[in-house]
């Protein structure tokens, strides 16, 4: 994940007024919302730091929606590693010579091409899932970055087979992976992935996750490109929950999935319908939540659409005849 910026000192003034209006709560609680202390709050606030990309997702969230996109397009955003590419800079300036007679050395060198009008196919489309789900695309200058944030623990096996997998078939890239205390992330330095997700696909950079839809080249496709697509999604920013209130004789099974983009919500209400796979749909705050409930359900949606991600695997394998 990245780290977040205001292009003017005016515009982060106008962002955290707007959070104070239209949230209604003091600093110190929406310092509790976001998982930091007050005084953290404060140094964002007088951009004495950078805003962990996670935390100006929960802050955008507090303000109306009508001003989102108006502030989405007033920011810039660092990656975590800016400190050391600064680093490189500098290394280049006193290297100048010794840099260029390398580049132009390699200049022949291209890396990871391929056509970014492949056909569609089914790892193509678990792969836009993917990212749909908890990818970023962006750009630093000469360098495109792709990064999905998942669980260290337990979307490991996931990324590190499947998805990996997926990536070398598509692209040939092996993707880095990285573990870090905060989570695990899956980084593709690529220009033409980037080229696939932005102009193909038409997914948008940097923060995306109120904006993001299934593009329509997959909505307009095959049934069988779409499930794919939605295992891709579900792997990711789907979960599978068990309810075991006392009013159940056991615990009662329910497959979820929960976005700020209400277009995103709406495209799948439309899918699982024509799929149907009987489900509801629930507001929580900014967030909408897609919920498949009980055994029935949630076998229909396996045996339709399903999950390749072994996290939720594990959790509904007693239903998997």
């Amino acid at each position: 994940m990245g780290r977040i910026y205001f292009i003017s000192s005016k515009h982060s003034r106008q962002f955290f007024s707007s959070i104070k209006t239209d949230s209604n709560l003091s600093w110190s609680n929406i310092a509790k919302l976001i998982g930091t202390t007050r005084s953290m709050l404060d140094n964002y606030r007088r951009e004495k730091l950078l805003i962990p990309e996670d935390r100006f997702k929960s802050l955008l969230g507090l303000i109306n929606e009508s001003k989102r996109n108006e502030f989405i397009h007033k920011i810039g955003r660092k990656d975590n590693n800016w400190g050391q590419i600064i680093g490189g800079k500098r290394a280049y300036k006193l290297n100048k010579k010794a840099f260029e007679e390398g580049r132009r050395k390699g200049s022949h060198i291209v890396k990871y091409e391929f056509d970014i009008n492949m056909p569609l196919s089914e790892e193509l489309c678990e792969f836009l899932g993917v990212i749909i789900g908890d990818g970023c695309t962006n750009k630093y200058q000469n360098m495109y970055q792709t990064q999905i944030a998942g669980d260290k623990m337990l979307d490991k096996e996931y990324y590190l087979n499947r998805f990996s997998h997926i990536c070398t078939c598509l692209f040939n890239i092996q993707p880095n992976i990285i573990f870090r205390p905060s989570g695990l992330y899956v980084n593709l330095y690529s220009k033409r992935v980037f080229e696939l997700l932005t102009k193909r696909f038409k997914i948008p950079k940097g923060i995306k996750c109120y904006t993001v839809k299934i593009p329509a080249e997959i909505i307009h496709s095959s049934d069988n490109l779409l499930k794919h697509t939605l295992v891709g999604m579900f792997n990711t920013d789907g979960g599978v929950g068990f309810d075991k209130r006392k009013a159940y004789k056991k615990p009662y099974i329910r497959i979820n999935y929960t976005s700020v983009s209400k277009q995103l919500i709406s495209q799948l209400n439309t899918i699982l319908n024509n799929f149907h796979i009987s489900h509801s749909v629930h507001t929580r705050g900014s967030a909408q939540m897609i919920q498949i409930n009980g055994e029935r359900n949630v076998k229909l949606f396996l045996s339709k659409i399903g999950f390749s991600s072994p996290r939720h695997l594990k959790k509904v394998s007693y239903l998997i005849n």
